[in-house]
């Protein structure tokens, strides 16, 4: 068994791997992905949040698809997408990112958004494309034009726009990178704000 960041990674004597968490159990076989989603306040909303977004991603290239569900213990089967964790790779080619942002523009259409695209959720297939998995801590569209929608997807472009700007900043066009310039001195206003909150919470 061996750490990775605040999980357990452990290979079992079959080859497959399972990677234990205080939140979930995912169990990585060949052909799927088995998640459990550990007993806790916020388990039921994680895996109905998960739920929702792969029904609405259901059949679309680059995303995992549904295959069960159970809620009890709440738990999703998953097909595997092959290939591996951008954060696990030294680099990757410009194809990877290109395809990420149109995942992004069709998970956007379906009415998915992301809270975050860490790297660890994009994965290089082999043909040089993106996939994109867990989506626990996405948002669901219920309102076209409502504001929580127009925050989370505006959040979701601003979380592309730093992987990008992180990893492949030439991909970037000019209005792009004021963009990121703009919200990233918008988003570090906020975190002080939060900090200078906690600080005052705790006199």
């Amino acid at each position: 068994m061996r750490a990775v960041a605040d999980k357990a990674l452990v290979e079992r004597p079959d080859g497959t791997l399972e990677v234990e968490s205080t939140k979930n159990h995912v169990h990585l076989l060949k052909d799927r992905v088995i998640k459990s989603f550990v007993s806790g306040k916020r388990s039921t909303k994680r895996f109905r949040r998960e739920v929702e977004a792969l029904e609405r991603l259901r059949g679309m290239d680059g995303f995992p698809a549904l295959l069960e569900q159970s809620k009890n213990p709440h738990r999703v089967h998953i097909s595997r997408l092959p290939g591996q964790p951008l954060a696990g790779l030294e680099a990757a080619p410009d194809s990877v990112y290109v395809t990420l942002r149109t995942l992004v523009d069709q998970m956007l259409q379906a009415g998915v958004a992301r809270h975050s695209l860490p790297p660890r959720d994009v994965i290089v297939r082999p043909d040089g494309s993106a996939g994109l998995v867990d989506f626990e801590r996405s948002r669901c569209r219920r309102v076209r034009f409502g504001p929580i929608w127009l925050v989370s997807s505006a959040v979701t472009r601003f979380q592309l726009l730093r992987l990008l700007g992180e990893a492949a900043p030439h991909l970037l066009s000019d209005k792009e990178r004021s963009q990121l310039q703009a919200r990233s001195r918008l988003r570090a206003v906020y975190r002080q704000y939060l900090d200078l909150r906690k600080q005052y919470k705790r006199r």
